[in-house]
């Protein structure tokens, strides 16, 4: 549990805010569901990708 409170950081706090103001917004207003899922995608993606360690060259 202590090592998980130390990798969330500054960035997951963001994408975390992010994925539940998609879901309200996508409860609240049926008709841009799709929208707002495409959204998250696109979050969770950005987020996944900043993630992946970089080759040190």
């Amino acid at each position: 549990m202590n090592n998980l409170l130390q990798r969330f950081n500054t960035r997951s706090f963001v994408i975390l805010i992010l994925v539940t103001g998609v879901l309200y917004l996508a409860v609240v207003d049926r008709s841009f569901r799709m929208t707002f899922g495409d959204l998250a995608k696109i979050g969770i993606g950005g987020y996944l990708g900043q993630l992946i360690p970089r080759e040190d060259k």
